[in-house]
């Protein structure tokens, strides 16, 4: 009999533990079919940035889904960046609705200092992205999900104006050595930079001072060791001032010594003139700018040329046209400048170089650009002939109508279309595969 009375304890025991589990795998399971609902009635959206830590966005923003390209997105964000004079970065992001939230725009912005942290700018961005976002979650099956609290108005008090004890100027030194070498080869690579600027509405004024430099030694046999060093130090200054929203005018100065360009100094000063088509204010967004410069140029070499001067100046004038487009299909760049000199040489320069990037269709993205050069104005050339070792470590320059440079890529991605979750493991430098 007791046996028979354990028993039927043990059984309404399990009974009741059965039916507890039963509950609870089904509200769980209810659970995750209503996070699952939500999850699909939440906007997909799509970030345009070529600098922007998209990982970031997706980990700490989990109410949204992240798809991998714009033609799947309900909301396209196209954030442009533009450098501020205090030495930060201005972020823009626009924000466009797709399908059901055709039409539905919004803009924000975020100003990161120089002193700011990645971290600091990562979350100045996010607060960004998320106020952007609301009225498309407002908008959106979520609605009823979202709680906003105003914080800041309990306490009430007039703002004092900012005193800024640097008079807007800021300054930059930056410098690095950094080197390699194996056992019949080694070379040393320095450079140095400083710069001080003040940025203000109507006016943009900087100076600084470059150098860079190289040494290297190459033993290539017991007797035959090559050794190689290249130097270049630079200065500049240049002033603009504003002249409505679409009118500068200023001055460039420079001061530019070279081995491998064979010139001891090379100091130039042109008053300048820039007209911009579009508002200095959508510089972010596009930009067609047109300056020209007039002045002048006196060099001296360090050997003769082929010319047969030691020295010389040198009048000419510069046209440099402008162009920037970013735009949530992508972004268009190109600059078409020419040199021309008041010489009976006829010495000229012309560049271009376009670039674009653009996103052809759904997973399918093309990038390509470069630069070519039409060269003639090659003034400080060596008379004397160049040896070969010199060519080839590049301490010297020789004689060239055109250079160029240029790159293609393409790229398509295929699958799912969003990309919510982050997983780091594994994550490592190609050095070390």
């Amino acid at each position: 009999m007791a046996f028979h009375l354990s028993a039927i304890f043990f059984n309404r025991i399990k009974a009741i533990a059965l039916f507890i589990a039963f509950i609870f795998f089904t509200n769980l399971h209810a659970q995750l079919t209503d996070t699952s609902s939500l999850r699909s009635d939440a906007p997909k959206v799509f970030i345009n940035c070529e600098d922007c830590d998209i990982q970031y966005f997706t980990n700490e923003i989990t109410y949204l889904n992240f798809v991998r390209d714009r033609h799947l997105a309900d909301v396209v964000v196209l954030i442009r960046s533009i450098n501020t004079g205090s030495g930060g970065t201005e972020y823009t992001f626009d924000f466009c609705g797709e399908n059901y939230y055709k039409g539905c725009i919004a803009a924000e912005k975020f100003n990161s200092l120089p002193n700011m942290s990645n971290a600091e700018i990562r979350e100045g961005m996010k607060q960004a992205l998320t106020k952007g976002i609301l009225i498309y979650l407002l908008k959106s099956p979520l609605a009823g999900k979202i709680e906003y609290s105003v914080k800041g108005l309990e306490e009430r008090g007039t703002a004092d104006n900012v005193k800024d004890k640097w008079n807007l100027w800021l300054f930059n030194i930056n410098g690095s050595i950094n080197g390699n070498g194996q056992e019949y080869s080694k070379a040393l690579f320095f450079n140095s930079n400083f710069s001080a600027n003040r940025t203000s509405e109507k006016n943009r004024f900087e100076t600084g001072f470059f150098q860079f430099g190289n040494y290297q030694k190459y033993n290539i046999d017991d007797t035959t060791t090559i050794v190689s060093s290249a130097n270049s130090f630079g200065a500049y200054s240049f002033d603009a001032i504003s002249v409505g929203k679409k009118l500068a005018v200023g001055y460039f100065s420079t001061y530019f010594s070279s081995t491998v360009q064979n010139l001891v100094n090379s100091t130039s000063f042109y008053p300048a003139v820039e007209y911009n088509v579009f508002p200095y204010e959508e510089a972010t967004r596009r930009q067609l700018r047109f300056n020209y410069r007039i002045g002048g140029r006196y060099v001296d070499f360090y050997d003769q040329t082929y010319l047969n001067k030691y020295n010389d100046w040198y009048f000419l004038h510069s046209l440099v046209i402008s162009y920037r487009q970013v735009e949530k299909w992508g972004n268009l760049s190109c600059d078409i400048g020419t040199f021309q000199y008041f010489s009976k040489e006829k010495f000229y320069r012309v560049n271009i170089t376009p670039d674009i990037s653009w996103n052809i269709a759904s997973g399918l993205n093309l990038s390509l650009g470069g630069n070519f050069s039409v060269v003639n104005d090659q003034y400080y050339l060596k008379k004397d002939e160049v040896s070969s070792e010199a060519i080839l470590l590049g301490q010297t320059q020789l004689k060239s109508n055109f250079s160029y440079n240029f790159y293609v890529g393409i790229s398509f991605s295929f699958g799912s279309i969003y990309n919510n979750v982050v997983n780091v493991r594994f994550n490592m430098n190609d050095n070390n595969w």
